[in-house]
């Protein structure tokens, strides 16, 4: 609920904006009319709203991208600990199932850290699978050191250093954002080329009263979507989680 609230409001409120704003610039126009309208002015017009819908489509691309980096990310770590899982079976059967066990329990924890929404819940649910992952790997340590040198060694660390080093690539891909300016100016452009609709047009009858109502619907409908897009676990568009869970499943 709280997550949805976080994208709602900026759009009833951008949406509000734009619409106060274009009655601002009719009132202007009528104000300022003296009975002539030059080319001009739609050409200032056209150019406004074309940079604009440059700026929504960059913010549109650098938000799916992220949302696309997110995704093939957990796909690579369902991955790596599969991966992790698989080499296991290159060491004895009492060995194979303490560190499978211990495997298990850190791929549910992994499984878990991704659908936490707020960031305080998230972080720490990293904090305690990054111990996880820590304590696995002294476990797996201790179990290569007991063992005469052989080529299976680098290979179950080389699992281990890939498992590990997807969780902090994750974390990071969490944390990187739309910068918050990049929003802001988008946002205040909006407003902008709405003001400098009313005043270009001038006309505030119902006819165009509905248009303008819907166009500006539309835009903060795709700011909204930028804004939900950047936000991996709330709003409508999630990160999925099925492979990660899907592996910590088949490992019990």
């Amino acid at each position: 609920m709280g997550g949805a609230l976080s994208l709602v409001l900026p759009g009833l409120g951008l949406l509000m904006a734009m619409t106060m704003l274009w009655w601002l610039g009719v009132a202007l126009h009528r104000r300022a009319d003296d009975g002539s309208q030059t080319a001009g002015e739609s050409y200032v017009l056209s150019g406004a709203f074309g940079l604009l819908a440059l700026l929504m489509a960059f913010a549109f691309s650098l938000a799916i991208g992220r949302y696309e980096t997110r995704r093939l990310l957990v796909i690579d770590e369902a991955n790596a600990i599969g991966t992790m899982a698989t080499r296991l079976a290159l060491l004895e059967d009492g060995q194979r199932a303490m560190l499978g066990s211990k495997l298990a329990h850190y791929a549910r924890q992994r499984a878990d850290v991704g659908k936490y929404a707020a960031d305080a819940a998230w972080q720490a649910a990293h904090d305690r699978s990054a111990r996880e992952c820590a304590a696995f790997g002294d476990a797996l340590l201790a179990v290569l050191r007991a063992m005469p040198p052989d080529t299976r060694g680098p290979v179950l660390v080389q699992a281990y250093n890939a498992m590990c080093d997807i969780t902090t690539t994750r974390h990071a891909a969490r944390l990187a954002r739309l910068p918050s300016e990049v929003l802001l100016l988008l946002a205040f452009y909006c407003c902008a080329c709405t003001a400098l609709l009313g005043f270009t047009t001038g006309r505030a009858d119902r006819r165009s009263l509905i248009s303008a109502l819907l166009f500006f619907a539309l835009l903060s409908a795709a700011y909204v979507t930028i804004l939900d897009l950047d936000s991996p676990r709330s709003g409508a568009i999630l990160v999925p989680q099925e492979e990660l869970d899907s592996v910590a499943q088949s490992l019990g």
